[in-house]
């Protein structure tokens, strides 16, 4: 009997699996038992192809291989190369595999070729902490593997490849090492510059210092204006004003996009914030996370990023309210009848709407054609509890001719992400013995022992809170965005201008009609 290890991923969470293979005599048959999914039941046919097509024989005796623990299920095309090595071991055809300590990971193709699989880095990171220290993978994933510290990480791009490697020790040129000093890696600076930029947006001054506040202190934002105003525009430009992930975040997201099978084999390390635009016609399963093991959906993959929702009546009305408790709680959890997952959804939430279905309600030059009833039904769609978790409502008014001709520079993403790194800083300093690093995430309840708020700021928000009608949340709201406001500015107080401002961007006479 041989024995391979390897491991399986449910969610977040990594298993190690043991793969055992046994052959006897009788009647060529192969069975694979411990819980695989279709796709591990399939590696049978994918492996008995590869061995042969690369001079080696199908065992055809009676093997048995079990994919142990088996209680867990068993899901993806990993398998596949641990089978082939038990088998090939268990028949003589190589040596027995030295495996205690090595990890084997890979998809073949029918003539040996070894492909990417996705979830390699977050399987690594956690079969590294459990004291693998040695990995064989698929040459396409060593990108993401290059960050794993304690393991060497060996990429193979075909089964021969690997198969001499394991019979002489020789390492072929295409064989790629990760890092194995067990020293952080660092990250490098982004090495092309974000095409997309604000001084493109002519204009919209008031629009321009929103989306600032919103990235100076990651508060979500909701952008009500007639149809081409430059909403959508603010908002695909928001990531350019937003500092680098940091190591840890820059993991985290790329493990998601890893287990999504969404990352780019020649990135590594996603180190922009990521930026998710999901279409109107986007189904609950497909913002949540779906499938009989979920994977992330596209709160999750907007994760230390942003998600954009344009056209934001136009979306199923229960696939909003799914946004509720992952703006609130940052991590969504899904539940299938076997087990429960939790994916994190730390996001920044940005949405664009018009002010009615036709557009121009409230516009000085064109008429709005919608009824009252109409309005009214449109601005309904957003619920009261959603509408109450966002931070700032920017009015966009129509785009004027002379700013549109106008020449002179406009401000742009460089100034602007100046300014946001400056008030960031500001907050990390504030927040360094706490888990969090922005005022969008500060809990209610340290509000009063981290900020400082003058006299007179106190009475003006005393008054607001009666006159606009504030929920408890939406008081706790204003003195963030105040306090962002306040840090932008560089003061140490929060005055009274600082929390008239961000009433103004609390309060909004079009979804009130």
């Amino acid at each position: 009997m041989q024995k391979i290890q390897s491991c399986c991923i449910e969610g977040l969470e990594v298993y190690p699996i043991e793969v055992e293979v046994d052959m006897d005599t009788g009647l060529p048959l192969v069975m694979i038992v411990g819980l695989p999914n279709a796709a591990v039941k399939e590696s049978k046919d994918r492996v008995r192809s590869a061995l042969k097509n690369n001079g080696y024989d199908f065992p055809l005796k009676r093997i048995t291989i079990n994919l142990s623990p088996a209680y867990t299920r068993k899901d993806g095309t990993h398998f596949d190369l641990p089978i082939a090595l038990g088998l090939l071991g268990v028949s003589g055809q190589i040596p027995p595999l030295e495996s205690e300590n090595t990890l084997c990971l890979g998809e073949l193709s029918l003539d040996g070729k070894i492909n990417g699989v996705r979830g390699v880095l977050p399987m690594l990171l956690e079969m590294s902490s459990l004291g693998y220290r040695r990995a064989l993978i698929p040459a396409e994933n060593m990108e993401e593997a290059r960050y794993v510290t304690n393991m060497e990480v060996l990429g193979f791009k075909d089964l021969k490849s690997l198969l001499l490697f394991l019979e002489t020790g020789e390492v072929p040129e295409e064989i790629s090492f990760s890092n194995r000093s067990g020293k952080e890696m660092k990250i490098p600076g982004p090495s092309i510059k974000d095409p997309l930029d604000f001084r493109d947006l002519k204009g919209q001054e008031s629009l321009k210092r929103g989306v600032e506040i919103a990235a100076g202190g990651s508060h979500n934002i909701l952008f009500i204006g007639p149809p081409g105003s430059g909403k959508s525009m603010a908002a695909k430009r928001l990531p350019s004003i937003l500092p680098l992930l940091s190591y840890e975040e820059a993991l985290e997201v790329t493990k998601l996009y890893s287990i999504s099978g969404k990352l780019n084999p020649r990135t590594g390390l996603i180190l922009k914030p990521p930026f998710r635009s999901p279409h109107s016609s986007s189904t609950p399963a497909s913002l949540s996370g779906g499938g009989l093991i979920p994977m992330p959906g596209e709160i999750s993959l907007a994760h230390h990023g942003i998600l954009f929702l344009d056209e934001l009546p136009e979306f199923d009305k229960g696939a909003l309210e799914i946004l509720r408790q992952p703006l609130e709680d940052r991590e969504i959890t899904l539940s299938r009848s076997h087990r429960s997952f939790t994916y994190p959804s730390n996001f920044l939430f940005a949405a664009a709407m018009n002010p009615c279905p036709c557009g121009y309600y409230g516009d000085p030059i064109k008429s709005c054609t919608c009824s009252a009833r109409d309005i009214q039904r449109y601005h309904h769609k957003i619920s009261g509890p959603l509408l109450d978790r966002v931070d700032i409502i920017v009015q966009v008014p129509r785009g004027e001719y002379k700013d549109l001709k106008d020449k002179t520079p406009s401000l742009d993403s460089k100034t602007m992400a100046h300014r946001v790194m400056k008030a960031r800083k500001i907050q990390e300093i504030r927040y360094k013995k706490q888990s969090f690093r922005v005022n969008g995430l500060l809990p209610d309840h340290l509000q009063n022992q981290l900020f400082d708020l003058s006299k007179e700021g106190e009475e003006l928000l005393a008054q607001a809170f009666d006159k606009f009608q504030l929920t408890a949340r939406g008081y706790h709201k204003v003195i963030k965005v105040s306090r962002t406001i306040a840090d932008l500015e560089g003061s140490v107080e929060i005055h009274s201008h600082h929390i008239l401002e961000a009433l103004q961007y609390r309060h909004t006479n079009l979804l009130s009609t």
